[in-house]
């Protein structure tokens, strides 16, 4: 028998995975949320012939496939990479960024961003020529959505590698600190020995000459 979808039991599950998540996890989870809610809603391009009705063009489009596409894997990916542990550990497991969470995040919103803006950038050149179509206001809010969404992924990324460099630079005073502490007993164990050497020695001279006194 299949199970029945219990879609309170999902959204039960979901607010208590959402719970255990870290403060930057929670913000752009409901960042992508709120990214994905913008991009199916809202129309990108208007269309207002002469003698005609104007109408809309939205992302689920067929003409815009390919923009679509690009940017509908981005933000699965994106989505699942922050809410699924099972998702995150294959991701981890075959590729890397074990620690580069804020790195992934904004390549792949760099990935969303470009596609995005090359719509508008499309749109504009046909703008040049004709006025029956041009970009809808929403297309410009989700444009400055995105970018925040970038620069505010960037200053994260640029915390993570300060945190690390410092970390490295930690590593490397407790290295040396280290290798002073070896090089330093090694130095105290060889003058050690230099001295059970010359004793040895001086014994070995002594007995030498008493072998030689009671010949």
């Amino acid at each position: 028998m299949h199970k029945k979808f219990n879609f309170s039991q999902r959204i039960s599950k979901f607010i208590q995975k959402f719970w255990r998540f870290t403060k930057h996890q929670k913000v752009f989870v409901l960042y992508l949320r709120a990214l994905s809610f913008f991009l199916i809603v809202l129309p990108l391009i208007k269309i207002s012939p002469v003698n005609d009705i104007s109408r809309s063009i939205w992302l689920f489009n067929w003409h815009l496939f390919k923009s679509l596409l690009i940017i509908l894997v981005s933000i699965v990916v994106l989505l699942s990479r922050n809410m699924s542990f099972k998702f995150k550990n294959f991701v981890i497991w075959y590729f890397g960024f074990k620690e580069n969470d804020s790195l992934f995040n904004f390549g792949f919103l760099w990935i969303i961003a470009t596609a995005f803006l090359g719509i508008g950038d499309a749109i504009g050149v046909v703008g040049t020529s004709t006025q029956t179509i041009k970009l809808s206001w929403s297309y410009y809010f989700i444009q400055l959505f995105l970018l925040l969404g970038l620069v505010l992924t960037l200053v994260s990324v640029l915390k993570h590698a300060k945190e690390n460099a410092n970390k490295t630079k930690i590593v490397n005073v407790v290295d040396e600190d280290a290798m002073k502490e070896i090089q330093h007993k090694k130095s105290f164990k060889g003058l050690f020995d230099e001295e059970e050497g010359d004793e040895q020695e001086m014994n070995h001279h002594e007995h030498t000459i008493h072998e030689h006194h009671s010949e």
